[in-house]
């Protein structure tokens, strides 16, 4: 991968992307907590090994940058993993935090930071994983032109979030879960954009 630019930061509207400091983990936790219903389950661990066994080799390295509004508050953190050298891939990471949700400030800075993910930094294709039921989420990446490939379903335990899908509210949300006497499965994306995707994007956006 390439050099993260140092203390380059990238400029948006309404946001600024910035490389994470060690102070900025300590700002992130103390987020308030998501509000969301089923929000406890947006981040089951991936259990799919496909990838390894096709003999991928990833860098074990990862690599945050922090989004910062206009007052330069941390609202954000943006990050890869599973680093590809010889196939130019990545795996994206991303959470903002509760009270900028719904804003679109989300969106405009994966936007910033695709342009610098398939620009400067040489990258030919970003994948993604998210919980379905997480449709705020999934509404985002799709917008920017995420793919879907496939789906996962991961175990949820015991989490107490399932009582919800008892509620007639949430009577939507039955399709993405799995249920049984033992076990308790939700389902995830697999999600996927490329450079020539983006490029195709931003273009047809610039007409």
């Amino acid at each position: 991968m390439h050099q993260q630019n140092g203390t380059q930061v990238l400029h948006g509207p309404r946001v600024a992307l910035r490389p994470w400091l060690r102070s900025d983990t300590l700002m992130q936790e103390l987020w308030p907590r998501y509000t969301e219903p089923f929000n406890s389950l947006w981040n089951i661990p991936r259990t799919s090994g496909a990838d390894e066994s096709n003999g991928r080799a990833w860098s074990n390295q990862r690599y945050a940058w922090a989004i910062d509004d206009a007052q330069r508050r941390l609202i954000g953190r943006i990050s890869l993993r599973e680093v590809d050298e010889q196939r130019r891939s990545a795996r994206l990471g991303i959470s903002l935090a509760q009270p900028y949700v719904g804003q679109g400030l989300g969106t405009e800075a994966l936007r910033v930071f695709l342009d610098h993910y398939f620009g400067t930094l040489g990258f030919e294709r970003l994948r993604l994983d998210v919980a379905a039921v997480n449709r705020r989420a999934v509404r985002c990446y799709e917008r920017l032109g995420f793919r879907y490939l496939e789906s996962e379903w991961r175990n949820a335990g015991s989490d107490p979030s399932l009582r919800l899908l008892d509620d007639p509210r949430y009577s939507a949300m039955l399709r993405h879960f799995r249920r049984s006497r033992f076990e308790n499965l939700v389902e995830f994306y697999e999600m996927e954009l490329t450079r020539a995707e983006w490029e195709a994007r931003r273009a047809g956006s610039a007409r």
